[in-house]
């Protein structure tokens, strides 16, 4: 009998512990579809505020517009932007593009907005042509910003995409889509940029 009452006990502490680890799975379950929902909930009420931020600045008043506000105007690719060497071996490995952003009044301007760059070998034959292209969130192109007295731009590196070839030729076409979070409106420039390429093979011995 004691050992039968033994077996019992046994059989019923390991009952309990099971059903406490159920409970314990449970539980972390629970608080972790709790942790989501409220991530969620967050993320919503940022997009409303965000939403209704917009909706303000494009109702200021009759005598006031979003035109009146420090705004977007142009984009320009500076002259510096072209190819970037990392592993120094001569041969670059992508495009480095300097981006500027203008208001109204031809001042330099930070701006939140997403960007969209794409690198072309136009002197290639069609199936060469794309070499690479980055697409940026305002988060990540907020994180590129370079500000300093008389030097105030967006510094974006844009490599050689995978499985691509690098170019064939020593310039290339940086092309840059710029869209604006507070307007909505999307701006391009276009600009061509030399980069350094591998020296051509050499031909048969003996050819000139």
């Amino acid at each position: 009998m004691a050992m039968l009452a033994a077996s019992a006990g046994c059989q019923k502490n390991a009952a309990s512990l099971e059903d406490s680890a159920r409970l314990t799975r449970i539980q972390q379950l629970e608080d972790r579809i709790e942790q989501q929902s409220r991530l969620l909930a967050g993320k919503d009420d940022q997009l409303r505020a965000q939403a209704e931020m917009i909706r303000r600045l494009r109702g200021l008043g009759k005598n006031r517009k979003i035109d009146d506000l420090i705004h977007v105007e142009r984009i320009e690719i500076e002259r510096l932007s072209g190819g970037y060497d990392d592993d120094h071996n001569g041969i670059d490995d992508g495009v480095t593009l300097y981006l500027r952003l203008y208001d109204q009044y031809g001042e330099t301007m930070r701006a939140t907005g997403s960007l969209t760059v794409r690198l072309f070998d136009l002197a290639a034959s069609p199936d060469r042509r794309n070499l690479g292209w980055v697409e940026l969130s305002p988060k990540k192109l907020n994180a590129l910003w370079f500000g300093r007295f008389l030097t105030s731009h967006y510094t974006i590196k844009v490599p050689w995409a995978e499985g691509v070839k690098p170019p064939a030729h020593g310039r290339v076409t940086v092309v840059a889509s710029f869209t604006d979070l507070l307007s909505g409106r999307s701006f391009d420039a276009q600009r061509v940029v030399d980069v350094h390429i591998a020296p051509a093979a050499d031909g048969p011995k003996g050819l000139k």
